[in-house]
């Protein structure tokens, strides 16, 4: 279903004082309930029998006078610009305090003895980045193969290991400002191999054949002109590479980027890989270290209609980037809510397997290497382990790792297994343990 598009403003001057006194209440960035609504939501919310034209005029007109410019505008002339909600505030406070290096460090110290607990972490927006631009793998198969370097046998498979390596390749980047060189060579990283005569890996359109449609087929975005992508770009990179101007919280600017990047729409496919992959290019380049192990495209991917409706809000309400910034902070504060969920469990679990293993006294006949290679296991259930795999992942020899694996097997922690191939694989055996409270 298409969005209602905001109406024409009603002129200061036909209104009333009648009118302005009764209607001034509206003249206010967000409800009582704090939510900046756009004018798809806002006519459902105004009071019974007003003018809904009417009092979207004065939401409108006093969100365009708070709102904090910046040098970007569509190819119409609307200036982008965004207001700061209390829920946006909380979030950048938030990953101010959590997604800092200094904050992964405090993380991973509760961690120790957990094995590579957040390692796997990494590859979750890879997988989901791909997947909600189409790739068609279940994100059971596509870490399996991630994590054995499985050729990809799907174009499905291609654009998750194409996304694998873009996402690699950003942490080779951080010490360079944002260039066209730079957008074209990450675009190439992550879509070269899928379907070149498709993607055009670096490339950027020389067409202006491409439109941007809803779930309906509904035309809602069409892409600026192809002519004038690289001054276009070379604005982006002017702007976020810039400390002029107004402060900004990198949250903030890396989410722009985000989607400037996406409205530019400067290759022919791959734009919305490019564009998240940038995002976090730029928070990684800021410090935000926790951000490695963070998906936003796991969530975005759970509502995708959401995800493009915030686009579709900013660019038909004057670029009014509050909508986008908006929905994708309430994404990130799950994600890192998610994060660090995660990471407590990993914890208890923790603890829980070292009153299991007190009380069954394998605590004293294990190693601390092979603790660990449990702890491994564990955070990855169902998955198939072979000696192979935990020799080169702990850096031991294979005698040494199939030890360690059947010792689990002895203490009833792992399971030994033939594949149809007849190859041996172990896998995880959770048993929890109840910790009594005092």
């Amino acid at each position: 279903m298409s969005i209602k598009l905001p109406p024409e403003l009603t002129p200061l001057s036909s209104v009333t004082g009648e009118q302005l006194e009764h209607y001034l209440p509206y003249a206010r960035l967000v409800d009582e309930r704090g939510r900046y609504m756009p004018w798809d939501e806002f006519r459902h919310r105004v009071n019974k029998g007003d003018d809904q034209v009417l009092a979207w005029s004065f939401t409108r007109r006093a969100r365009a006078f708070a709102s904090q410019f910046i040098d970007y505008e569509n190819e119409s002339g609307q200036r982008a610009g965004f207001n700061t909600t209390a829920s946006m505030n909380e979030t950048c406070e938030r990953v101010d305090k959590s997604g800092t290096t200094q904050a992964l460090r405090q993380q991973e110290e509760r961690l120790q003895g957990t094995g590579a607990a957040l390692i796997p972490l990494e590859l979750d927006e890879a997988i989901t980045s791909s997947q909600l631009e189409g790739a068609n793998t279940t994100t059971r198969v596509a870490r399996s193969m991630l994590e054995s370097g499985r050729k990809p046998r799907t174009e499905s498979e291609q654009m998750i290991v194409g996304n694998a390596r873009l996402m690699a390749e950003i942490s080779e980047h951080l010490d360079e400002p944002l260039s066209i060189s730079l957008i074209r060579h990450l675009h190439a990283v992550g879509m070269e191999g899928i379907d070149d005569s498709k993607y055009m890996p670096g490339q950027f359109r020389d067409s202006d054949d491409i439109v941007i449609a809803d779930y309906d087929g509904n035309i809602v975005h069409q892409p600026p002109q192809a002519a004038n992508i690289i001054e276009r770009l070379e604005n982006v990179c002017s702007w976020i590479n810039s400390d002029a101007g107004p402060y900004v919280h990198p949250l903030l600017r890396a989410c722009i980027l985000h989607f400037m990047i996406a409205h530019e729409h400067p290759f022919r496919d791959g734009n919305g890989r490019t564009s998240r992959a940038l995002f976090y290019w730029y928070l990684l380049k800021s410090g935000y270290e926790a951000f490695r192990f963070i998906s936003i495209s796991n969530l975005l991917y759970a509502a995708p209609v959401k995800y493009a409706r915030s686009y579709q809000y900013t660019e038909t309400d004057g670029m009014d980037l509050t909508y986008f910034l908006e929905y994708q902070l309430s994404i990130i504060r799950r994600a890192l809510d998610n994060l660090y969920h995660h990471i407590d469990a990993l914890v208890t679990r923790r603890t829980s397997l070292d009153i299991m293993l007190f009380k069954s006294g394998a605590l004293q006949r294990l190693t601390q290497r092979q603790i660990a290679l449990v702890n491994i296991m564990l955070a990855a259930p169902g998955k198939e382990f072979t000696a192979a795999e935990v020799s080169q992942k702990m850096g031991v020899s294979d005698n040494t790792a199939r030890n360690d694996l059947r010792a689990l097997v002895r203490e009833q922690l792992s399971e030994e297994h033939k594949t149809n191939g007849q190859q041996t694989v172990y896998i995880a055996v959770n048993k929890p343990v109840h910790i009594a409270s005092n």
